[in-house]
């Protein structure tokens, strides 16, 4: 089976190795950046840097909606890459704010490192090409879901996919707000709110001040229409 990141995007080692090129290839060709909880990687509106793959740790990517709030788009962990238009455009500015949520490490690999790589393995080229391709199907599916699924459906499949990003070493717990579920599933706070406190009654989660704890994963996912 294919080894995953969050979402079920596919890992960037698998992505490396797909492209021929090996792990070893592309950590020699990064610098290892660690952050601290709660640590800004890069600020909306930064200069386009590098491509960061995740090695160790979770993030959060926040941008500034149109009404001047700050909503979170999604929590990545080690396997997924982001910043990777820095390699495409190399001129362009960074589109969202990305927060290490706990620490974290990542494989920074630069545009210049970038330039000599491709000069020295082709399969660079297509390495970028499949992490482009892999944002781009995650993005087709998350705005798929935004048109059609309804505003509860969506909170409990953000739910869902948080759940299943986290529980490895939380457990049931997922260490994010009520706001932040909200922003992801594309609902007010006030829809967010009342989907999860339904959920609540129901014994499918218990809801903390910045916490959700899953209790009943199977009737998690059949309410958000993850089971057949």
């Amino acid at each position: 089976m294919m080894a995953t990141a969050a979402a079920g995007r596919p890992d960037w080692r698998r992505l490396g190795d797909m492209a021929g090129l090996d792990e070893a290839t592309l950590r020699a060709a990064c610098t290892l950046k660690r952050y601290h909880r709660g640590e800004v990687v890069f600020h909306e509106g930064d200069p386009a840097g590098a491509l960061h793959l995740i090695d160790r740790g979770r993030v959060a990517v926040r941008l500034t909606t149109p009404l001047g709030d700050v909503g979170t788009l999604d929590v990545l962990q080690a396997g997924d890459t982001f910043g990777e238009q820095a390699l495409v455009d190399g001129i362009g500015e960074r589109t969202a704010t990305v927060t290490a949520i706990e620490r974290a490490e990542t494989l920074a690999l630069a545009r210049s490192k970038f330039d000599q790589l491709r000069s020295e393995r082709p399969g660079v080229d297509r390495f970028v090409v499949m992490v482009l391709a892999a944002r781009l199907q995650c993005t087709s599916h998350r705005l798929i879901d935004a048109l059609y699924l309804p505003a509860d459906r969506r909170v409990m499949r953000s739910v869902a996919r948080m759940h299943a990003l986290f529980s490895s070493d939380h457990g049931g717990a997922i260490p994010l707000t009520q706001s932040d579920i909200a922003s992801m599933a594309g609902v007010t706070r006030s829809t967010a709110n009342r989907v999860l406190k339904l959920a609540e009654l129901d014994g499918v989660l218990a809801v903390g001040r910045s916490t959700l704890e899953v209790l009943d994963v199977a009737r998690l996912r059949r309410q958000a229409g993850l089971t057949p």
